[in-house]
Order: structure tokens, then sequence, then C-alpha cells
């Protein structure tokens, strides 16, 4: 393999664990607030804040594990494509539920 070659693939690889790591943060996040929200017992309250966080931790660890597959294809194959959009687009939502997770998550303790 070529330098440029080890590069790339290296450079997908830190790109993965680091969606990995953000969405495994968002998960503790949502686990934390489900748990610590109304006076350490669980309620459909901190079950509400909680899901939008969840469920973004989780699409985030998703997205990461399918962007690394695809683009460790495409630089064995040889394909020089860029990954797309979607990254940003998942970027985006995760930001949108996290501030209406706060928001949730404010209201109950407001």
């Amino acid at each position: 393999m070529q330098d440029d070659t080890w590069r790339d693939h290296l450079a997908n690889e830190r790109t993965h664990l680091a969606w990995l790591r953000t969405g495994a943060a968002v998960l503790v996040v949502g686990l934390a607030v489900m748990r610590f929200a109304d006076d350490q017992e669980v309620s459909l309250n901190s079950v509400l804040a909680a899901v939008p966080l969840l469920l973004c931790g989780l699409s985030a660890v998703m997205y990461g594990t399918q962007r690394y597959r695809r683009a460790h294809h495409r630089l064995t194959s040889g394909d020089p494509r860029p990954p797309g959009v979607l990254g940003p687009s998942v970027a985006a939502a995760v930001l949108v539920l996290a501030f209406a997770a706060t928001t949730v998550m404010l209201a109950i303790l407001g």
C-alpha cells in the first residue's frame, strides 16, 4: 500500500472513533438524565427528556459505523468520492435533539 492510502485508512479510523466517542458520550448523558432528573427516580418526564439524547447517541454510533465501512470500501476499491452530506445532517439532528432535550429538562426542573 502507498503511504497516502495508509494515511487515508488511519484518518478514516480516527473519524470512526470520533463518531463512536461522541455517540457514547451522548448516550451516557441521556442515561444520566433519565436516572437523575427527578430526585433519582425514573419518571415519565425524565424518560421524555432522555429519549432524544439516547436516540441521538445511537444514531451517531450507527452513522459513524456505516460511514466507516463505506469509506473503507471506497478506499480499498480506489473510488475517490467524498463520503457525502449525511454527516452534517446527522450532526445537525444531534444538535437539535440535544437542544430539545435540554429545554424539556429545564422545564421539568423549573
